[in-house]
């Protein structure tokens, strides 16, 4: 895409860019014929043979890659601008004067490019989007819905910028998995919301209502606490939830809620010495298989509270670390890279 320098802008009028030693300034898109479907928002204007360009020519590769990957460059068009207007211009020079002038540059751009899907690529772009508090690492991968000052709405996904694909290949992943998810539950409405009924017993006779279903199962269990902090030996467990999964299929069988020291729903401690004997019965199971999120954390609380004979546990931090070592592992992420499609 080519960038001209035109002339002055009234825009930045003020703007500390225009005092710095700057090969240019306010260097904006020449008009827009075509609106697009997809808009990329990269940092900075860069030369590039000759010509001031978003993105450079391995970035630009690794984008169109990507999309022409999935199968979607005949359905979609796609733009790109930048997100600040003056080349160089980077998060250790931009301060709230640029942003505030900038910004208003930006906005121009999107609204004449009126995209369904916006794309912000890496620290820069985030923050002229959402502000100088908001850090990358929180926002990436996660739909927000802005609006520009003359009303067009925009779901805006923070990516990885493809520069940091280039310079570290095992980027690769993360930047793969944001835009396929991005087109996939935005722009192709994949997007499903997930329903999961469950069991929530109060009593021991609301237990023996599903015991059998669980303890007669040859499925595999998920099991998951909830407590009132990270400390073992001084905090205590909320809740303790059981789901049976289809290990071939993926279906869910039953899933059991059981309170064990939640404020708002208090049992006796019969009733709480009945539900955690159930827990370690299935803990113990040579037959089935448990599955943890960081087990070692659940373990710890469950051996503090009598559970300490178990058997067969998959860890899925754990394995996530050993099939990608170098991505975020956190349960939120696992449910991101393996189901994206599905709201919860």
């Amino acid at each position: 895409m080519d960038l001209s320098f035109k002339k002055p802008n009234p825009k930045c009028s003020g703007c500390p860019a225009l005092k710095m030693n700057l090969p240019r300034h306010t260097i904006l898109e020449e008009e827009i014929e075509e609106e697009c479907d997809i808009l990329f928002v990269a940092e900075s204007p860069k030369m590039h043979e000759g010509d001031w360009s978003p993105f450079r020519a391995q970035e630009y590769s690794v984008i169109m890659n990507q999309l022409a990957g999935l199968g979607i460059l005949d359905k979609f068009k796609v733009g790109m601008t930048t997100a600040v207007k003056c080349p160089t211009i980077n998060t250790d020079t931009l301060n709230p004067e640029i942003r505030k002038a900038c910004t208003q540059h930006l906005y121009d751009s999107i609204e004449r490019y009126k995209p369904r899907l916006v794309f912000a690529c890496g620290k820069l772009a985030t923050t002229m989007l959402y502000g100088k508090a908001t850090l990358e690492s929180r926002v990436r991968g996660k739909p927000t819905t802005l609006e520009s000052p003359n009303g067009h709405k925009f779901p805006v996904v923070v990516i990885k910028h493809p520069f940091e694909v280039v310079s570290e290949p095992r980027n690769a992943f993360l930047f793969s998995t944001d835009i396929r998810n991005g087109v996939n539950n935005i722009l192709l409405g994949k997007s499903s919301e997930v329903h999961v009924d469950y069991t929530f017993a109060m009593t021991t006779s609301e237990l023996n209502e599903v015991r059998d279903d669980f303890l007669d199962s040859k499925l595999d269990m998920a099991i998951d606490i909830e407590t009132t902090g990270l400390n073992f030996m001084k905090d205590t467990i909320h809740t303790v939830s059981m789901t049976l999964i289809d290990r071939v299929t993926g279906d869910l069988g039953g899933t059991l809620v059981l309170p064990i020291d939640h404020p708002e729903a208090k049992i006796s401690n019969r009733v709480k010495e009945s539900f955690l004997n159930f827990i370690a019965c299935m803990m113990k199971r040579k037959d089935i298989r448990k599955i943890l999120q960081n087990a070692t954390f659940d373990l710890k609380f469950l051996k503090r509270y009598g559970v300490e004979e178990v058997h067969d546990v998959y860890d899925t931090r754990l394995l996530q670390h050993l099939y990608k070592e170098d991505v975020p592992k956190s349960l939120s992420d696992l449910v991101y890279y393996y189901f994206p499609e599905e709201e919860f």
